[in-house]
């Protein structure tokens, strides 16, 4: 996809969140939301027809893939609260009597507890429950074409960076669904919003450390380096990851630096570390992320600046 195209989808889910936050009749969430899935779907090689059902609480979209057997369906659940289990019965029913082999339902409102708990049984058909954050997430993840229009690009991810942080300071749990990458591109986000310069490092040969970061200040430049350990394996950081950065932060002569772990770190991890060594390097857990997040809104919303804090921003709630 090209950074334009994707720059329309993310437009096209602003129009999909508005018209579920204020609709105007029982057919917009329907057609905003096809033109968003169609697009994402259109991506993996998947076309979408429209096929709305005479009951306007529901619309389903039969969905081909060029070269495949398989058959999707996705039904949109056009409701103002929770999705309940018995919606999801129906439509599973429906789409294994049809029969399809995926079934991808979509709660503008989101779904119950007992949803998940019924989809994560359900065989042999394959079902999927999606919500707006869902579709931004999606998005986020889809890889462009191309550099050109990097700005735009980097607009984009702005744009969705932005999502992820409200939902991370609302909802710890949150961070569960995140890969790796976004949440490296999130904290950059923060940290450049809290007036920092910032450098995002390439995905792979690092040298170490994902963010770059310098802050100006009387005409004094300081200089800190951040790396983001974020395993969907929940594993903890251990001492051979913390004795690498800070030999990451000597090595680069930085003013200091910031590990941050999303499960937290190993109760020896810290272990052989010089006194030296504990003042150059931080660290900081789930509460860490969750506290810049709070703070970046603070700062995004007007509420205070932190221009002169910015030593005490980096430092706070770490180890």
């Amino acid at each position: 996809m090209t950074p334009s195209a994707k720059d329309q989808l993310v437009r096209d889910l602003l129009v999909l969140e508005n018209s579920i936050t204020n609709p105007k009749d029982d057919r917009e969430i329907c057609y905003t939301f096809h033109i968003a899935i169609s697009k994402l779907l259109s991506n993996d090689g998947i076309t979408t027809i429209l096929n709305p059902s005479p009951d306007t609480s529901n619309f389903d979209f039969m969905c081909t893939k060029q070269n495949s057997r398989e058959r999707i369906c996705i039904s949109l659940q056009n409701t103002n609260k929770n999705v309940i289990e018995e919606r999801v019965h129906e439509r599973v029913s429906f789409a294994f009597n049809y029969p399809y082999d995926r079934l991808i339902l979509f709660g503008p409102k989101g779904f119950t507890t007992e949803c998940y708990r019924f989809v994560n049984v359900t065989n042999p058909l394959k079902v999927e429950l999606l919500t707006l954050d869902d579709l931004k997430s999606w998005t986020s993840r889809i890889e462009v074409e191309s550099d050109q229009a990097c700005l735009e690009y980097e607009d984009i991810i702005k744009i969705v960076s932005k999502t992820f942080i409200e939902k991370i300071a609302n909802d710890t749990n949150f961070l569960l669904k995140l890969e790796w990458r976004e949440l490296e591109k999130i904290i950059a986000e923060i940290f450049e919003g809290l007036a920092f310069d910032v450098k995002l490092t390439a995905p792979s040969k690092d040298g170490g450390k994902d963010l770059i970061l310098e802050i100006n200040k009387k005409g004094d430049t300081k200089r800190y380096l951040v790396e983001v350990k974020h395993w969907k394996s929940k594993k903890q950081v251990g001492q051979k990851y913390v004795k690498e950065f800070v030999n990451v932060i000597c090595n680069e002569k930085s003013d200091s630096g910031l590990l941050l772990s999303t499960y937290g770190f190993t109760p020896n991890a810290f272990e052989g570390l010089t006194e030296l060594e504990r003042k150059s390097v931080r660290f900081g857990n789930e509460e860490k992320i969750v506290s810049l997040c709070k703070t970046y809104l603070k700062v995004k919303s007007g509420i205070w600046t932190p221009l002169d804090d910015l030593q005490e921003i980096f430092l706070e709630q770490t180890k």
